[in-house]
This record gives C-alpha cells, sequence and structure tokens, in this order.
C-alpha cells in the first residue's frame, strides 16, 4: 500500500499543480508511515538507524527513553531534521531545550512534521532524574495538532515513560513505553491510529569507545521489531554508528561529529522499496552553565 502510494505521489510531483489529489495522497502515506513508527520525528543516533535506543542516553533520548535525559550536566539546545524516502512533504523539523537542575533535568521540545496541507504540530515537556548510581527515571507529556487542508485539527495528549539500568560498568538496560493508555486521534464519533508501544534494550560495552546494542520495539498494532546497533570511536571526535533490523531486513548508517561545545549527528537508511531516510541534528552544550560548577 504504502509503496503504491509514494509511486503515485512522485508521479504527481510532475505536475503543476497537484491539488486536492496531493493532499490526499500525503494525507494516506503518513498514516502509512505513522503506523511503521512510534515517533514523529526519528533521530540521527537511534530510530533513523532502525533501533528504539532504549538505552540511549543525552539529548536525543528526548524522543526515545526520556530517563536518558537526566544523563545531561549542562543545558544543551539542539535542532534537528528528518526526511522520509527523499520527499520534502515526508518531512520533519524539531528543536530541543533540556536544563538540568540539582533536582531533575527538564527537557522541552516542539516538533512540525508534513506540509501546508497536511501537518502535525507537537509541543512535549519531559522530566528525568538519576535516583541512584544505577538507576534514572524519565515521564513525559507531549501535545499534538493535526491538520489536513482546511479541515478542523485533530488533538491528542499523551505520556510517555521509561528507566534506565546500569548493574556494572560494561551492562545498560533500559526500558520505556510510549502511549500505555493508547490513546487515539478523535475527532467527533471517530478514532484513528496514534502509535502505543513498549521497547527495551540491552547494550554491552566491551571498552568506553565502544557499545553494542540489542533491542527489541513492540507496537501494539504490528509484530515485534529486533535491531543490533554497534557504535565506537574512529577517532578523538568521531564517532560511527552502524545497525540491521527486520524484518523487512534495513540497514542503517551514521555518524557524529563531537566537538567541546558542539555536536553534529547523522543517520541515513534504506528501504529496499521505498528508497532512502535521513536525519541530522546540531546540539550546542552551554558549558559554562555546568551542573557541576
Amino acid at each position: 500500500m504504502t509503496y503504491l502510494l509514494l509511486n503515485t505521489l512522485k508521479d504527481c510531483q510532475s505536475l503543476r499543480r497537484r491539488g486536492l489529489l496531493l493532499v490526499v495522497i500525503i494525507g494516506l502515506l503518513c498514516g502509512q508511515i505513522l503506523a511503521a513508527q512510534t515517533t514523529l520525528f526519528q533521530s540521527p543516533t537511534t530510530a533513523m538507524l532502525g533501533t528504539p535506543g532504549a538505552s540511549e542516553k543525552g539529548e536525543w533520548a528526548f524522543f526515545s527513553n526520556p530517563a536518558g535525559l537526566a544523563f545531561l550536566r549542562e543545558p544543551v539546545a539542539t535542532i534537528g531534521y528528518q526526511n522520509d524516502f527523499n520527499l520534502k512533504e515526508l518531512s520533519s523539523a524539531t528543536a530541543l531545550l533540556s536544563y538540568p537542575t540539582k533536582a531533575l533535568n527538564i527537557s522541552g521540545g516542539y516538533l512540525r512534521s508534513g506540509f501546508e496541507h497536511f501537518n502535525t504540530q507537537q509541543l512535549s515537556l519531559k522530566f528525568s532524574r538519576i535516583m541512584a548510581p544505577w538507576l534514572s527515571l524519565g515521564v513525559g507529556f507531549s501535545h499534538s495538532m493535526s491538520a489536513l487542508g482546511a479541515s478542523e485539527q485533530d488533538k491528542i495528549t499523551t505520556m510517555d515513560a521509561g528507566f534506565r539500568l546500569m548493574p556494572n560498568s560494561s551492562l545498560v538496560f533500559g526500558f520505556y513505553t510510549i502511549n500505555p493508555a493508547q490513546t487515539k486521534w478523535r475527532k467527533h464519533e471517530y478514532e484513528s491510529y496514534y502509535p502505543s508501544a513498549v521497547a527495551a534494550s540491552l547494550c554491552y560495552l566491551p571498552h568506553e569507545d565502544l557499545n553494542i546494542e540489542f533491542s527489541i520495539l513492540k507496537d501494539i498494532d504490528n509484530d515485534p521489531l529486533a535491531s543490533l546497533k554497534l557504535e565506537g570511536k574512529a577517532a578523538n571526535a568521531i564517532i560511527l554508528r552502524g545497525t540491521v533490523s527486520g524484518k523487512p531486513l534495513r540497514l542503517g548508517f551514521g555518524a557524529g561529529l563531537h566537538l567541546d561545545s558542539l555536536h553534529f549527528d547523522m543517520a541515513m537508511n534504506h528501504h529496499r522499496a521505498l528508497g532512502f531516510s535521513s536525519a541530522f541534528g546540531i546540539s550546542y552544550y552551554f558549558t559554562n552553565l555546568s551542573r557541576n560548577k
């Protein structure tokens, strides 16, 4: 279904006036793609690679396990952009700000996906805290607004939560759930799909510069998705990432350039029928405002 819609859309792009046909196709296609992913934005360190990243820590944990945000020691401002299958209509952009305090980490974000005639906007607020040297917890709330053409907006409020365990220096276990209440888009008497999923990751760190992560993601309406991710430092400031996931089999590749206060991350994956998708992000760490000072 998605393959047929995508080909029709690409044919329509050659027309000067796409009009209502484009709106309808994009609406159907976005619904198909949303059913295959659990967040509106796929981060360049996890989801775009093909892994749920339940053991993730840092600013990009905003889009996976909120417990990973607790490890930020200074305020971080982040912007990101994602594109599916080289179609600008299937793109998303986000802006995040994380601020750690002595009590907990507070993170907020804005996201917009889609285009003029079909788009979704989301405001999120997430809280995380290190409870013990081996345990961190996180919870988040998101309010989403979706509009198709000039029609009335659909609105939905959801929550997500997770924890991250580190029993020793070489082993990490992470778990999170998205929309556990299984809330759905609702307009008048009709309901439509909104992701509800759980994810778990087991990460092994044989060396401080290398980690191997095995993950499972289970969406309520889809079969479980397993993935294996390898991440390591190739040089002092360069990080390489690779993931294999399925079914169907997909390969993801990514890289990061982490300077003192400025981090660049990017990733791409390939679907054998639909083509390439990509994401990149830039983060700035306000090191002069570190929580350690």
